[in-house]
């Protein structure tokens, strides 16, 4: 279920902290970590903040969080998630791809195979993310997955001195098809 032609989604191993230490601390991916909210999204993590990340994410209740591993070199290359701690029919999803893995399409299929999980195996109806506004690349690649940004949360945070909102966008279910079967005719 979790597999596709370029990654699997996999529950991370002991063996992935170190990786996965090394691209949460990459300057890149600072204020989109999408970790636990206990830990900074800015500061740097050390390597037991990181033990300590995947420990949380192991327990907790009502969210997964996998790793994304390359077909090709079996290395981690980034992480999914999926929330739904308040509506088992409306859960958040997260992506995110170590800077020097982006855009080689490991996170569109992660992400579609979350999708495809959510969709096709649990009541969800819809599945959102949330993003900062400044971040424009996770803005464009939610749109080009058929999200529709639809709301926000104003002055959600403070980043170089400066307020930002916090951009809602979703998809729903027979958006979804729609869209998988426009590329299933096309191919």
């Amino acid at each position: 279920m979790f597999k596709g032609k370029q990654v699997s989604l996999l529950s991370f191993e002991p063996k992935d902290v170190t990786a996965l230490h090394a691209y949460l601390n990459h300057p890149d991916l600072i204020g989109r970590r999408y970790i636990p909210w206990k830990f900074s999204e800015i500061l740097p993590l050390s390597l037991k903040q990181v033990e300590a990340i995947c420990q949380a994410w192991a327990e907790s209740e009502n969210e997964f969080h996998l790793g994304i591993i390359s077909g090709e070199g079996q290395e981690l290359v980034g992480h999914v998630a999926c929330e739904w701690s308040w509506d088992v029919h409306c859960p958040a999803v997260s992506v995110v791809i170590a800077p020097a893995q982006q855009r080689k399409g490991f996170g569109s299929e992660a992400l579609q195979l979350v999708l495809r999980y959510l969709f096709e195996h649990t009541p969800a109806h819809v599945a959102e993310g949330w993003v900062a506004d400044w971040n424009q690349p996770a803005r464009a690649f939610l749109g080009k997955h058929g999200f529709q940004e639809n709301g926000r949360m104003r002055r959600a945070g403070i980043r170089q001195g400066h307020y930002y909102d916090f951009v809602v966008a979703d998809i729903l279910r027979p958006e979804w098809g729609r869209l998988r079967q426009e590329e299933s005719d096309a191919a």
